[in-house]
């Protein structure tokens, strides 16, 4: 056997025995440290939450689609509202966009835009506008360049 050989047995051997050292000691702490219980007394009641019909929650109230320029308008009953636009375009090596004005009482409220370069891969693309004007009519304002097509969906918090 190589020099080289009996030296790498001897570290192994010596590493072996280091491990099992420090695990008897770890072993022997532990069974001497004090085992804590913890008692819940017995006449604690279990409460159960009953979901209330007045929690709101999120509502789809209308899907807008195309692939030009749109104008459309919705109702609002509660206190906030989402609108997820998402587009594809088209291939035209030229700039895409898609630009979404949410307008109340003749003024825009919020406003996203979804654009691709010129040399963009004409991957799909997704955004969502986050409206806490309150209730009441609101309408869309779609602004489209070059797009294949696009999806606009409205959620209303209530």
């Amino acid at each position: 056997m190589e020099n080289t050989t009996k030296i790498l047995i001897v570290t192994c051997f010596i590493l072996v025995a280091f491990l099992g050292f420090m695990t008897g000691i770890l072993l022997q702490v532990s069974d001497e440290l004090p085992i804590r219980t913890i008692t819940v007394p017995q006449d604690t009641k279990e409460e159960r939450v009953t979901p209330s019909a007045e929690l709101p929650e999120w509502h789809e109230i209308a899907t807008f689609t195309g692939s030009n320029d749109d104008y459309r308008c919705f109702n609002i009953q509660g206190e906030k509202f989402k609108v997820v636009m998402s587009a594809v375009p088209m291939i035209t090596y030229q700039p895409n966009t898609m630009q979404v004005e949410v307008i109340k009482d003749g003024s825009i409220v919020a406003t996203k835009t979804l654009e691709w370069g010129a040399t963009e891969s004409p991957d799909m693309k997704r955004e969502i506008i986050e409206v806490t004007s309150g209730p009441g009519t609101y309408c869309l304002g779609v602004y489209a360049v070059d797009l294949e097509n696009w999806q606009i969906t409205i959620w209303d918090y209530y």
